[in-house]
């Protein structure tokens, strides 16, 4: 088996999760709530308690509806990418929210309810960038908190800045639409600003939230486990500096971002070179080899007490949802058209999983797990849902449960690979992929032989991995937009593509630009 070595040679208890609870659950901050005046201001900042419980509910608000509890994430990004299933002809009058589900799977952007939903996701979007700048401005001048403290806090703050800034300018912005760039934490109006200025504040972010967070606790502790009797004696916080730090923006977690910029930007070689430099310091085989993260056991991801379809020992940064199985139900339990988000079977064997070699149509025994978390959906007869985010039976302090990934391991794979793929290394390229597609469960009797795939056949495997890997996650219809596709999988016809309205990735900005509420 290959492994994570092969790249240095290729290129030379519920108790212990109370402290962290409590400080989610302690402030007005945690509904986005802004201080009314600078007495209260004050007050918000006047013990490092208070900070705590400021920063917790910035994380809270990533969790929201609007953002990357759903329409960031799996319901409206999804539909942008045409994962989910929906008729054109069915009565849209009937079933409440399927006229939403139609217009938005058909980038319809002057629809009010798709309006509506932009909007929705900007407005939330700067207004937790407002209350990080809040933060950071207060942070800066802070006497209370040590400076080793001051200086983490500061870390996860500008590089939050810069994670949500990077989603709204991938998501609204284009050659022709420019967005503004939020440094402050006064309520002015902000201009709209050119790409490369944007992409200049953006580094800028990056670099201060690497700098700040050069003593990171994840760089010499890994992800702290609250389950020993060591978090058992720690402070909340000591908890809240040193646990879960995949749970926080973390020092990988912006290295990561920012190979996702420069992706995005076009210096693919770059992004390539952080993501080596990444897997190569951060990244094991197993838990033995003493990395922040690893590969997730593939005999295990099954197992009732351990589900682990989201491959939690590669998360770089997720987020604590605690509405996670809540939403799970409601929008992929439901029996409505417009509630329910389905994907059809004839998309899942035919688009999506069309380069796996399969034993038959009973997804459930394929080999690659990804392919085992579908689920027949009650909506109707050819749809599935995913259980990766369902309910599982394991105890609180289990630290898979209520999380949501947002940047993750594989991410790193497939931008190396992309790297290669415009080298001229396309079998280098694919055997990296067929090296995570083995993690995934696929045998390598059962992968392409590298040296027979076409540039072609290499970035045809590279998009349905984005599919396979990052559902629910948000990352598909923003790599179609960077490959600037101009067709996409049927929803509901295998083995074909359909053509993009031009306007497919040209959202206008919200009416409402610059609202905070």
């Amino acid at each position: 088996m290959k492994s994570i070595k092969n790249i240095k040679y290729k290129i030379k208890n519920c108790m212990l999760l109370f402290p962290i609870l409590l400080l989610w659950g302690c402030s007005d901050w945690l509904d986005g709530a802004l201080p009314k005046d600078k007495n209260l201001a004050d007050k918000q900042f006047s013990t490092e308690r208070n900070i705590h419980s400021v920063l917790s509910g910035i994380y809270s608000s990533l969790a929201n509806d609007n953002l990357y509890g759903c329409k960031m994430t799996w319901t409206d990004i999804e539909l942008l990418a045409h994962y989910y299933y929906y008729n054109p002809n069915i009565n849209q009058t009937i079933y409440a929210g399927y006229e939403h589900f139609c217009r938005m799977s058909e980038y319809g952007w002057s629809y009010r309810s798709v309006m509506n939903s932009m909007s929705d996701i900007w407005g939330k979007a700067y207004k937790t960038i407002f209350e990080i700048n809040t933060l950071i401005r207060e942070l800066e001048q802070s006497t209370v908190i040590s400076d080793e403290k001051k200086n983490v806090f500061l870390g996860e703050a500008y590089g939050l800045r810069a994670f949500l800034h990077f989603d709204m300018f991938r998501l609204f912005g284009n050659e022709t639409q420019d967005i503004p760039y939020n440094q402050s934490a006064e309520v002015i109006p902000h201009s709209q600003i050119p790409a490369e200025e944007f992409y200049a504040l953006l580094m800028g972010d990056i670099e201060k939230a690497l700098l700040l967070l050069k003593n990171d606790a994840i760089l010499t502790a890994g992800i702290k486990d609250l389950s020993t009797e060591e978090a058992a004696e720690a402070t909340s916080a000591e908890i809240f500096l040193t646990y879960l730090r995949n749970s926080r923006m973390n020092y990988y977690a912006v290295q990561a971002l920012k190979a996702r910029i420069f992706m995005y930007k076009g210096d693919v070689q770059e992004a390539a070179n952080i993501a080596i430099d990444i897997l190569v310091n951060a990244f094991g085989d197993t838990n033995n080899d003493n990395k922040p993260f690893y590969w997730a056991d593939k005999n295990k991801i099954e197992e009732t007490e351990n589900r682990n379809y989201i491959f939690y020992e590669e998360v770089i940064f997720g987020i604590y949802n605690p509405d996670l199985y809540k939403r799970w139900k409601e929008y992929t339990g439901g029996t409505s058209y417009g509630s329910t988000y389905a994907i059809h079977i004839n998309n899942l064997q035919g688009n999506i999983f069309k380069n796996d070699n399969t034993s038959g149509s009973v997804m459930s025994l394929w080999e690659d797990v990804r392919a085992r978390q579908w689920i027949p959906s009650a909506v109707g007869v050819g749809q599935y849902v995913s259980c990766n985010f369902m309910d599982f039976p394991v105890s609180d302090n289990n630290p898979k449960k209520y999380f949501q990934p947002l940047i993750r391991t594989s991410e790193l794979y497939y931008i190396i690979a992309e790297a290669w793929i415009r080298q001229g290394r396309v079998a280098d390229a694919v055997a990296f992929i067929n090296d995570l597609r083995f993690q995934r469960g696929t045998q390598y009797s059962s992968l392409p032989v590298a040296s027979d795939v076409s540039e072609e056949g290499a970035y045809d495997i590279l998009e349905t991995e984005y599919y396979k890997e990052f559902y629910g996650e948000g990352q598909t219809y923003f790599y179609l937009k960077r490959q600037k596709t101009n067709s996409i999988f049927n929803v509901s016809v295998g083995n074909e593509k359909v053509d993009l309205p031009s306007n497919a990735f040209r959202i206008p900005l919200p009416e409402s630009e610059m609202a905070f509420d």
